[in-house]
């Protein structure tokens, strides 16, 4: 790659979809990638309705078991919904998600996922992350560890620099803004940085002296795919309306949820044992 990490800072420079070679390297080099139009727009209307709906029935929930979703100091943790900070929600409604609208067509990711991972990736789980009105600037983060490489030694050969063991799709369902809160990510970040570090240097999006960030507004039906490991971090929202996002987890065979939960000494994506939606089940994805 010509460009510094620190140089793919728009959307533009991280799109991708017209050379696979290409687009696979630029997904190793920065991290993160953007491809536009990877689902019908008509679709994402449908999904952003129902996303919203969904977010206020979390609420609406969790408000009648003592919960607060804007107090970030007494934050709702439930097996199937967590808040992340305050007017943050993060919904794993297993089959819920996995249902009409949200049962989109992956035709445009299956195949930068499976140059990233292999042919034999799996797709973990399904999740909804809602900005409501309010949201706050979240500060960096990681959404999966790094592997030791004894660890991956034990099912990959070694390599200098580690591939991607995970990744993450995120498909907006609506046109992110800067009004709205679009996530921020640090191209390159999934190799140069562990976790401990970067808090250390990051508060909020664009005041991190890491790198600048690459804010990407992107628009509803696009997809943004990041290495796991790639630090980032949602927007606050200003606007008078939710802003949902569906993300999907697609990981090598070998890293499940188990080894996640390992690797992070036993937090889990789900925070407790109760359910808040017990009419869905859990996903097997």
């Amino acid at each position: 790659m010509q460009l510094l990490p620190w140089e793919l800072t728009s959307p533009a420079a991280l799109e991708v979809g017209s050379d696979s070679a290409r687009d696979a390297d630029l997904l190793a080099y920065a991290g993160v990638v953007v491809r536009r139009n990877a689902v019908c727009r008509d679709a994402v209307a449908a999904c952003r309705v129902r996303a919203e709906e969904l977010a206020a029935e979390a609420t609406r929930r969790a408000t009648a078991k003592g919960a607060d979703a804007g107090d970030a100091s007494a934050g709702f943790h439930f097996a199937d919904a967590s808040q992340r900070g305050p007017f943050r929600l993060d919904l794993r409604l297993g089959a819920a998600l996995e249902s009409p609208p949200f049962d989109l067509p992956l035709d445009a990711i299956w195949p930068q996922v499976r140059a990233a991972l292999g042919e034999d990736a799996v797709l973990r789980r399904r999740g909804l992350v809602v900005g409501l009105p309010g949201a706050e600037d979240q500060k960096y983060h990681a959404d999966a560890p790094r592997v030791p490489p004894e660890v991956w030694a034990e099912h990959e050969s070694t390599a200098e620099v580690q591939p991607a063991h995970s990744l993450v799709v995120f498909l907006p369902l609506c046109d992110l803004s800067e009004t709205n809160g679009p996530t921020s990510f640090l191209p390159g970040s999934h190799q140069r940085w562990t976790s401990d570090a970067l808090e250390a240097e990051a508060d909020a999006p664009g005041s991190s002296s890491a790198g600048a960030p690459a804010i990407l507004d992107v628009d509803a039906g696009d997809a943004i795919v990041f290495d796991s490991r790639t630090q980032h971090a949602g927007g606050a929202n200003r606007s008078q309306r939710a802003r949902p996002v569906l993300y999907l987890v697609f990981a090598r065979p070998w890293f499940d949820e188990a080894m996640h939960r390992r690797l992070v000494g036993g937090a889990g994506g789900g925070d407790g044992v109760q359910r808040l939606f017990p009419e869905f089940s859990a996903s097997g994805a």
